[in-house]
């Protein structure tokens, strides 16, 4: 929840103009709702799928939603940064149905679950897709469904920002700004202290420079 609602505040840094949308099953505690509104949020209550891991999931359905041009899908417990506005920024320059950030070793498949975004009309019929798909239940389902079922329908028209597996992906692009010296990346994890999950900053970015090709300026040693 503190992560909600600090992305919440977020969006208005990184993403002004943009609406920060949060997809909630009816245990999510009132209060915590109504701060979200307070600032600025939308909320929408899902009745009619299996929340836990099929959960993640509901965030998928913004593809359906006519009254939306663009989209991002984020986790609750990442932060938004201005890496990322930098590239979604030369996302939307580039006129391309669909964007997919790979910033980290770990982030190595064609589509990871809260590091993607699309246009309207870039995917018909996610909700229906998603209802008949066996995996829901299962951890890394979301990622089997993203990989199998979306990117086959998205691969020939999105571009990525990629630091470390860009010459395995078609249309990857080095990111437009330097990595920060504390090894930020997007999609990182935080706790509800804002404390960074240290574990995938020392286990795969500390002293793992980034191929030469993912990166925009040669001397950007971590991309």
């Amino acid at each position: 929840i503190k992560g909600a609602i600090r992305n919440a505040e977020l969006v208005k840094v990184y993403f002004p103009g943009w609406v920060a949308r949060f997809y909630c099953a009816s245990d999510v505690p009132k209060k915590s709702i109504a701060r979200l509104e307070e600032l600025g949020a939308e909320i929408i209550m899902i009745n009619t799928m299996k929340g836990g891991i099929a959960g993640m999931f509901w965030r998928f359905l913004v593809a359906d939603d006519d009254t939306v041009d663009r989209w991002i899908v984020r986790d609750s417990d990442s932060r938004l940064n201005p890496r990322e506005r930098f590239a979604v920024e030369e996302w939307i320059v580039s006129g391309k149905a669909v964007h997919t950030i790979r910033d980290h070793p770990n982030h190595e498949r064609p589509l990871n679950g809260g590091l993607w975004g699309g246009t309207k009309g870039a995917i018909r019929g996610m909700t229906n897709m998603v209802s008949q798909f066996k995996n829901r239940q299962s951890y890394g389902g979301d990622l089997q469904f993203l990989g199998e079922k979306i990117w086959p329908l998205v691969k020939n028209d999105q571009i990525a920002h990629d630091a470390y597996s860009c010459k395995k992906f078609p249309n990857s692009h080095p990111f437009p700004t330097k990595r920060p010296d504390d090894f930020q990346h997007v999609g990182q994890v935080f706790d509800e202290h804002d404390n960074p999950r240290m574990g995938d900053i020392n286990c795969c970015l500390r002293g793992n420079p980034t191929p030469p090709a993912c990166r925009k300026q040669k001397d950007w040693k971590f991309g």
